[in-house]
């Protein structure tokens, strides 16, 4: 399965979407509640090795970090 695929069919709305290639973080995506999102095409194409759910750290307006649930896709 392709990342858009992915994104498409086993996403939620209002999901975030960490994308990475050898343990890195390449690209991130938000499904929105039409399911518009955009990808790099060589991304987007890629084949998704892996997927698991988990948290990333993001600064809020505040000035604090939080922890957001995520999606992690492992790709090629």
């Amino acid at each position: 399965m392709t990342v858009i695929e992915y994104c498409r069919e086993k996403t939620e709305v209002h999901e975030l979407v960490i994308i990475r290639e050898g343990g890195w973080l390449t690209c991130v995506a938000y499904i929105d509640c039409e399911d518009l999102f955009r990808l790099p095409p060589n991304i987007a194409h890629a084949d998704v090795i892996d997927s698991s759910c988990d948290h990333i750290k993001v600064l809020d307006h505040q000035g604090t970090y939080v922890s957001v649930p995520c999606t992690c896709l492992d790709i090629k």
